[in-house]
């Protein structure tokens, strides 16, 4: 491949890259905006359909609250979506911490011998 050639070929790999990065990027701006009629609908006291809820899942980085990390971390998608949901999500983690817990005790039940930490 000839110099020219291959610095076409490889600006059009950028420019495909930055095609998709875009494509990405407003698609979560679109579902931005479906999320602020979604919070706009519960101020007005409206209930909130199984879709809201799924739509608003969509911003999360593993599609619900189960994989997002703690509050600590201050990630705008579970900021946003905790907002639009009217869900305190400082709450929503620690009933999630606790569930989990209980949770792991039962895959662990039988598993440990001697208890904790035999």
């Amino acid at each position: 491949m000839t110099s020219l050639e291959q610095v076409i070929e490889e600006y059009r790999q950028v420019v495909e890259g930055k095609i998709v990065e875009a494509e990405a990027a407003k698609k979560k701006l679109d579902l931005l905006v479906e999320l602020r009629k979604i919070k706009g609908r519960r101020l007005k006291g409206e209930n909130l359909t199984e879709d809201d809820i799924f739509q608003a899942m969509k911003l999360l980085c593993w599609g619900s609250f189960a994989g997002c990390c703690s509050p600590a971390k201050g990630c705008p998608w579970n900021n946003a979506v905790s907002d639009a949901l009217g869900i305190d999500y400082k709450e929503l983690y620690e009933s999630k911490k606790k569930l989990m817990d209980e949770e792991l005790e039962k895959l662990m039940e039988g598993r440990m011998k001697g208890g904790v930490g035999g």
